[in-house]
């Protein structure tokens, strides 16, 4: 299996939280307040954030964007070190193995 890179899935990572709170963002507008409960959950995750002003619109994207980073950063090497363990306990899948030699093989 291909190995992770920390760039590849910090951006993909954070790029996930930033569209989901965009959307969460959206939704928060267009639902009446005293039904809509993800404003609170927003304000208690990020530091500085009040719902819902320009600057702390860039301050989420930025702050849940860094939090994609720090998911990366802890969850790739675990993942490279178990799934490089793995590989080598199991033979992978599709992978042919190599035929023994020609002079191994006895003929009867």
């Amino acid at each position: 299996m291909k190995r992770l890179t920390i760039r590849g899935t910090a951006l993909a990572v954070g790029l996930f939280f930033d569209i989901t709170f965009v959307l969460c963002a959206l939704w928060g507008l267009v639902v009446p307040r005293r039904l809509e409960t993800m404003a609170t959950l927003w304000e208690s995750l990020l530091p500085g954030f009040t719902w819902l002003s320009p600057a702390s619109f860039v301050l989420a994207l930025v702050e849940l964007f860094l939090y994609g980073v720090y998911v990366a950063v802890i969850f790739v090497p675990l993942f490279n070190y178990f799934e490089g363990r793995r590989a080598s306990e199991v033979e992978t899948p599709g992978v042919a193995r190599p035929l023994p030699p020609r002079e191994a093989i006895q003929h009867h």
